[in-house]
């Protein structure tokens, strides 16, 4: 029987399909194309025609089978193997890519610009496939071989990008921009380059010559804005990711970043409604889905919606590869409102959570976790994302008039903790010794605090709309010997400015109660007690270690001269008040199983807290009936000023202070009002500030050693009434004798290490330990 043969097609069959492509719609081209592929199915012509035509619909995944038939068909075809590879890459099929492309080099043969092509490609998906190295060194045997080929020197330099060798990419793009000046993914590359070296100006002038080449091009205005945003350059973020919107409004992240930038300038409700549209826009199966959750999560945490940011929060860590960040925050907000199932996820969590390759926010976990080896473990992992930016140092000149020039950075200069505890430091400064700049990067609300801050200061500096290598650039150009950082790893810290190097000596004091494990933080300012010996290899600064405490005390604030009765405050008149004026987050099933058996314990006695929110109060009052204890015996405080705060402050009978994050400026307010404290302390920085205090205001003999003895010295107190009077009578007496309230003594101290280290910097000596205890 003879077997019967398609002839091949004919050039009015091809022309035929060319045209019913050319003309549409495509649903009917791939039909007819369908029908042409299973009546040819192993012709070379016929499936070449095919692929070709495929390929320029943008269907690889039917392109592929028929460039497959046409390579088999034509082994020795290097072309039709090249072709095959490319197609395979639309479809990130990288390993079979390789093959193909292996194959067409080999029969190449003498054709040099083929075998140049080959290796090109093959150089793109040796990098997709992570191999690196094999990449640079088949894409610099093509740039040497065919210098002109600008594409095979922009993707040349993106692997040198993915091996962390950013100077060789900039030169190699640099190169590649000589011979094609307009070349906008060579220019974004070198941003690329530029950014991963730290240099923010020369990436970000990168960037806008790509602009002026493609103007209508959104992701360059949202790699711009992201840049502006890393490096905290608010307002012009804004406008670049305002204008990625206008181009394109579908754009996911740029939305995302908008929002992270409304989040920074504190319109934090703008902010949640971009991450809520982006989310809605992003659908269900987007890779971005996690991001937005998490920041929707930081929004509504802000706004103080703690249940909601928990459930997106946990929506986020579902998605993300990455979780240790989100958890961390997770976590600390769920202790912000009694939920202590957290500290069961931490248990789950604790010796890996921020100590891998996922940093998590330094402060998150403090309140949780007092082993200061860990936290220095996080803090360190944390601070290299700022590795790549970290200015030299530079060397100002001496001032003409002599003083040495101090810079104070925060976002916290009005009515706040930190100036509470501060104010006094800024009205004994020696001015006539020191310059003295307040560099402000915060909302600026104004007020009375900020506007007498402004008489006490040399300049106060309003730098809020600056990005932070600009920040830095400025306080170069004052002169700045020392900078200090008030503010840390706290809500809205600006640490990169640090990095830019500010000044060529450079503390950290006051708002972060840790190391930061950032190489451009020389000091930290501790005492003796809050860093003790044992543990001193776990901060990676040189110590400040400062008389009496490190925290600074203003014995001119006032206290207002009403303090209202107990019964105005929801206080019995004769019951016992304990109280506890910390954050809920510092608050744990640990503290509060003593706190219930000391109510227990002391008949009419009552816990005073400041007042929560609803869902807190609710968790707070299931765990003390859990306990045996009456709900109503938790007593609350609602906001009140400074000077108010003191006052009522008063009407307690002994503050109970936490465990893992001790009572701050709480602890200070507490003593300053004359209600005597109680601290059990621990290992780290921020579990030891309450011991700090009365060591500092010479009550030692209220710092127990342990949880047992912390509940027996508390109990004791609250049924010695003898005990307790002699207390508050030491307390009293001792606040204006005692260095704790001395602020004229402690700002001496403060500049006398201030002059050690700067003069240690003169000297040309690195920093070393400083003690003035």
């Amino acid at each position: 029987m003879q077997t019967l043969t398609t002839p091949p097609p004919t050039s009015d069959d091809i022309s035929w399909l060319i045209g019913l492509f050319q003309q549409g719609p495509l649903e009917q081209f791939l039909e007819a194309a369908a029908s042409f592929s299973e009546r040819w199915p192993h012709d070379g012509a016929a499936q070449d025609v095919l692929g070709a035509l495929y390929g320029a619909a943008g269907r690889f995944d039917l392109a592929v089978p028929a460039l497959a038939t046409v390579a088999m068909a034509r082994p020795r075809d290097a072309q039709a193997h090249l072709v095959l590879g490319a197609a395979l890459q639309q479809l990130d099929r990288h390993e079979e890519a390789l093959v193909a492309l292996a194959n067409a080099g080999k029969a190449a043969g003498d054709d040099a610009a083929t075998r140049h092509e080959a290796e090109a490609l093959r150089g793109v998906s040796l990098h997709a496939t992570g191999r690196f190295d094999e990449a640079v060194s088949a894409l610099r045997a093509v740039v040497e071989a065919d210098p002109g080929n600008v594409a095979a020197r922009n993707n040349l330099a993106i692997s040198l990008q993915a091996l962390g060798r950013a100077d060789e990419s900039i030169e190699v793009l640099r190169a590649a921009l000589a011979l094609e000046p307009d070349h906008v993914e060579a220019l974004t590359n070198l941003a690329t380059g530029h950014e991963l070296r730290g240099d923010v100006e020369q990436a970000l002038a990168a960037l806008n010559q790509a602009i002026t080449r493609a103007p209508s091009d959104a992701d360059l205005y949202e790699r711009l804005g992201g840049i502006l945003l890393d490096n905290g350059d608010l307002e012009r973020a804004e406008d670049a990711l305002e204008q990625a919107l206008a181009l394109d409004s579908t754009r996911i992240e740029a939305l995302n970043r908008l929002g992270m930038v409304q989040h920074h300038k504190g319109d934090v409700g703008r902010a949640l409604a971009c991450f809520e549209l982006a989310t809605v826009q992003a659908g269900a199966q987007s890779e971005h889905l996690g991001t937005l959750h998490a920041n929707r999560g930081y929004a509504l945490m802000d706004l103080g919606e703690n249940e909601a940011a928990i459930a997106a929060l946990e929506h986020a860590i579902a998605l993300r590869d990455d979780p240790d960040f989100d958890r961390a925050q997770k976590i600390r907000t769920q202790m912000q409102i009694a939920d202590w199932r957290a500290l069961d996820d931490y248990a789950a969590h604790a010796d890996t959570l921020g100590m891998g390759n996922a940093p998590v926010s330094p402060g998150s976990l403090l309140a949780i976790d007092d082993d200061p080896a860990r936290q220095a473990a996080r803090a360190a992992l944390y601070a290299r994302k700022w590795s790549v930016r970290v200015a030299d140092p530079v060397n100002p000149p001496a001032a003409a008039d002599g003083r040495i020039r101090i810079g104070y950075f925060s976002g916290d200069f009005h009515d706040h903790a930190t100036m509470h505890l501060m104010a006094g430091t800024f009205r004994t400064h020696d001015r006539s010794r020191f310059e003295i700049t307040a560099y402000s990067y915060g909302s600026n609300p104004g007020g009375a605090v900020r506007e007498t801050l402004a008489g006490q200061v040399d300049r106060l500096v309003e730098v809020g709309g600056m990005g932070d290598a600009e920040v830095a650039a400025l306080a170069r150009a004052h002169g700045l010997d020392i900078a200090v950082d008030l503010k840390g790893y706290t809500y809205q810290g600006r640490t990169a400015i640090f990095a830019h190097r500010p000044a060529p000596v450079q503390l950290s004091w006051l708002g972060f109660p840790g190391t930061s494990g950032a190489p451009f933080l020389d000091y930290l300012v501790a005492d003796a007690t809050v860093v003790p010996k044992p543990e001193r290899a776990h901060y990676s600064e040189r110590l400040i270690v400062l008389p009496g405490s490190y925290q600074p005390n203003d014995d001119a604030r006032a206290i207002a001269p009403h303090a209202p009765a107990r019964a105005e405050l929801g206080l019995p008149e004769q019951g016992f008040v304990f109280c506890c004026f910390n954050s809920l987050y510092k608050i744990g099933p640990r503290e509060f199983d003593i706190w219930m058996r000391l109510l227990s314990a002391v008949e009419g006695s009552v816990l005073w807290l400041l007042r929560p929110e609803p869902a807190a109060e609710a968790n707070l009052a299931r765990e003390a009936e859990r306990r045996g204890i009456d709900p109503a015996r938790l007593v609350y405080a609602d906001w009140a000023a400074p000077a108010d705060n003191l006052a009522r402050l008063a009407r307690a009978d002994l503050f109970l202070d936490t465990f893992a994050y001790n009572a701050h400026t709480t602890a200070s307010d507490a003593l300053w009002a004359g209600v005597p404290l109680v601290t059990r302390p621990g290992r780290a920085f921020a579990a030891r500030v309450a011991a700090s205090l009365l060591h500092a205001v010479g009550l030692p003999e209220l710092i127990a050693p342990d949880d047992v003895a912390y509940e027996a010295l508390a109990l004791d107190l609250a049924r010695d009434p003898a005990r307790l009077a002699q207390a508050r009578a030491r307390l009293a007496a001792n606040r204006t004798t005692t260095p704790l309230f001395d602020t004229a003594g402690h700002t001496a101290a403060l500049e006398r290490a201030y002059v050690a280290v700067h003069e240690r910097r003169l000297a040309g000596l690195p920093p070393e330990d400083v003690s003035l205890a």
